[in-house]
């Protein structure tokens, strides 16, 4: 399909032989360029959901400590009484 949009180009003068060459051109980049921009996504994806792990192991630690402080505080109370 190249070859026979460059042969009409050809027969359009150079102007065209340029304008064509210059648009296959863009779209083999825009191509690649996509490729690339998929696979940083792919990759950002990957990282956000291992952060987010993270972040609930945090979370469910600071509860845990949370709640291991309020224990011994109501202990001390109690034990103040």
């Amino acid at each position: 399909m190249d070859q026979n949009l460059i042969d009409a180009a050809l027969k359009d003068g150079l102007w065209a032989v340029l304008f064509v060459s210059l648009y296959l051109y863009q779209l083999k980049d825009a191509k690649t360029r996509e490729n690339k921009l998929m696979n940083f996504i792919d990759e950002i994806s990957a990282q956000f959901e291992a952060l987010a792990r993270q972040y609930e192991r945090l979370s469910e630690d600071v509860r845990t400590i949370k709640d291991d402080i309020k224990s011994r505080r109501e202990r001390t109370r109690k034990d103040d009484m």
